[in-house]
């Protein structure tokens, strides 16, 4: 289970690296919420079309590094993640180079036999 939850984590860093909707928007439940460092995103609407897509205005490149990637599961169809995250980026607008640095939190739900994102929160250093 936790292996798969793993799986899970790092297809959202690619989707966010790849800046792919529909590997993003495939990763979350439909009510899922995001708490950027200073944004709430509620619905994989707002969280594909907003979060996503500013991503996709701010940089050019997005590299989301996970790092002690910690799973603790409240039972067969919860799961708790916490991580260290840092990225390393290439802003759109002049192409110099950005990144920051702090905690994450992924919850997940088991829904139709696979693992999907009901809530993230980000803090930053």
């Amino acid at each position: 289970m936790k292996n798969a939850i793993k799986k899970k984590v790092l297809d959202y860093c690619e989707a966010v690296e790849k800046q792919d909707q529909n590997a993003f928007r495939e990763l979350f439940d439909k009510d899922a919420t995001l708490i950027s460092i200073s944004t709430l995103y509620d619905g994989i609407d707002a969280i594909a079309t907003d979060f996503l897509g500013g991503i996709q205005k701010a940089y050019q490149t997005i590299r989301l590094i996970p790092e002690n990637i910690d799973i603790r599961l409240q039972d067969n169809g919860t799961a708790i993640v916490v991580f260290q995250y840092h990225t390393e980026c290439i802003r759109r607008e002049d192409g110099s180079e950005y990144g920051i640095a702090g905690m994450e939190t992924q919850i997940f739900i088991s829904k139709d036999g696979s693992w999907k994102l009901k809530h993230i929160h980000y803090s930053k250093k």
